[in-house]
């Protein structure tokens, strides 16, 4: 891939737009704007954009287009903010699947996804994958780095986990992950809850984010410690059984299920489910329609094949046991997730992409429209697929709006979203730092093999 690098870019930036005298001023005029601030659809509003940045936004007839633009016509158009994936893995799979990380960013850009947040890998090749894209920002999203899953020893995932037993031992590994740029902490499944307690405190005191895929650690320790993040339903879920030992004995009705919904909402706690993963990887991985999903096929060939290999030797009681049993798990999480949602809880987007059936890019689509089919209305779903998922990476300043002074990443949809969430997928191009970019041309450079 790397070699056609240059040629692709110059490809891209001669094809895309036809940009007059003035290369540096970008105009969409006349476009639906979704504000997702006020998770409203604004009709008839042009957005200008100098270099990278948002301009001016405003109603059509009030704003003044600087003379030489770039005009792109928003008329009967909608357009978005950028989305971004809030749980994502840029090599772990892929490591699996001898691929290189790089391969995959094409297809999250294209499909409109113009930043990802890591939740969990070596910190020399995130940073390796990450310089990798800021010097190819037209096939790359913007990345954001997270620790390597902070486990026990030996850790669960022995090649991102990294053991720390001690809460003594913190300290040090927390001063390590700011110092090489994570904006993320994760505690991982097998860490005590000692050590999670100091590495909230260690990690606020560095200005970090912390999240957590729960069990040693217990979700009502954890909102009392100052968690401010919870990946995966399941970390919430797990702790609402009759039975420990029966996910599918899940009771969200009964009083131990309100009051720790209760405890969310005052903790101000994001959530992020990845039904994505359950949906793909975990429960429904034997189903045909699951495993020969279209989005699936899109992928390249070395990642399908690791996909079917991991289909033929995974061994876990997720897919075991009467598919109707699963489908009524898996709708019991998705009820839990549209309590969550009703309760006030502030909920992110992410998939775990690109884990198998879990496509990069393509997912974060499907992750939208599962959140809508648990009761989350479209608008709330946009919303959080750009301006929470920016808040819980400390970036709303630069993203997840369509405001003056933010970074020009930005989505032009041909139908509306609001009216159908997968209204998403039909993307007519995406923007990114100020330049318009065709999905197709972003697709050349992505691998077939």
């Amino acid at each position: 891939m790397n070699p056609k690098v240059s040629l692709l870019l110059l490809l891209l930036t001669g094809s895309i737009v036809n940009r007059s005298t003035d290369a540096s001023t970008l105009v969409v005029r006349g476009a639906n704007l979704f504000d997702s601030e006020t998770k409203a659809m604004r009709p008839d509003q042009t957005i200008v954009v100098l270099g990278e940045r948002i301009a001016t936004v405003g109603e059509t007839r009030q704003v003044k287009i600087p003379k030489g633009s770039t005009i792109l016509d928003g008329r009967g158009k909608y357009i978005i903010p950028g989305l971004i994936d809030a749980h994502a893995h840029v090599m772990t799979v892929l490591y699996w699947a001898q691929m290189t990380g790089d391969e995959t960013l094409p297809y999250y850009l294209a499909n409109g996804v113009t930043a990802i947040r890591n939740t969990g890998d070596g910190i020399a090749v995130q940073k390796l994958i990450r310089q990798y894209a800021l010097e190819h920002p037209q096939v790359s999203p913007r990345l954001f780095m997270c620790s390597p899953l902070i486990d026990r020893d030996p850790p669960i995932h022995r090649d991102i986990g990294w053991p720390v037993t001690r809460p003594d031992q913190v300290p040090a590994f927390v001063a390590d992950m700011a110092m090489w740029g994570v904006t993320t902490l994760k505690i991982y499944a097998g860490c005590s809850p000692d050590v999670a307690r100091k590495v909230i405190e260690e990690g606020h005191r560095h200005g970090l984010v912390v999240t957590g895929h729960l069990s040693s650690y217990r979700v009502e320790d954890a909102l009392a410690d100052g968690i401010d993040c919870i990946e995966h339903i399941e970390s919430i879920s797990g702790f609402l059984l009759t039975d420990p030992h029966d996910r599918h004995s899940l009771d969200i009705s009964g009083d131990t299920a309100r009051r720790l919904i209760q405890r969310i909402v005052e903790r101000k706690v994001f959530i992020d489910p990845t039904l994505s993963v359950f949906w793909g990887t975990l429960f429904f991985v034997d189903v045909p329609e699951v495993v020969q999903h279209p989005d699936n096929a899109r992928m390249p060939k070395r990642l399908l094949e690791f996909w079917a290999k991991d289909r033929e030797t995974r061994v876990n009681n997720y897919s075991s046991g009467p598919l109707s049993v699963r489908k009524a798990t898996f709708q019991k999480y998705k009820d839990l997730v549209g309590m969550l949602h009703r309760a006030g809880v502030r909920l992110l987007v992410g998939t775990d992409a690109p884990e198998p059936q879990v496509p990069p890019g393509y997912s974060l689509h499907h992750e939208m429209q599962l959140l809508v089919e648990s009761g989350v209305p479209p608008a709330d779903v946009l919303a959080a697929a750009t301006l929470n998922n920016a808040r819980v990476l400390k970036q709303e300043a630069n993203l997840g709006s369509i405001q003056v002074g933010k970074l020009a990443d930005m989505v032009i949809l041909d139908a509306n979203p609001v009216a159908d969430i997968q209204n998403s997928r039909r993307i007519h191009k995406v923007i990114k730092g100020g330049v318009p970019l065709e999905p197709v041309s972003i697709l050349r450079a992505a691998p077939s093999n």
